[in-house]
C-alpha cells in the first residue's frame, strides 16, 4: 500500500479501522467450524493482511514523531 497515501490518514481513522478489522476478523473465528476452515479463507487473509499494514502505518508514524 502506497505509504505516503496512508501518511494522509489521521491516526483515529486507522485506529478505528484496526479496532473495525479485529471484530472482523474475531468474528470470523468464532464462526469458524475449525481454525482449518479459518485459515483458507480469502477473506480472513485480507482482513488480516490490511490489519497489519495499519500497525504498520501506525508503528511508523510513531517511529518518525519519536526520531524528530
Amino acid at each position: 500500500m502506497n505509504e505516503k497515501l496512508l501518511d494522509r490518514v489521521s491516526v483515529e481513522k486507522i485506529d478505528a479501522l484496526v479496532d473495525a478489522l479485529s471484530e472482523v476478523i474475531s468474528s470470523m473465528r468464532i464462526m469458524a467450524e475449525n481454525s482449518y476452515s479459518c485459515y483458507r479463507n480469502e477473506a480472513y487473509w485480507a482482513c488480516y493482511s490490511l490489519r497489519n499494514m495499519m500497525f504498520t502505518s501506525l508503528r511508523r508514524r510513531e517511529q518518525k514523531s519519536a526520531g524528530e
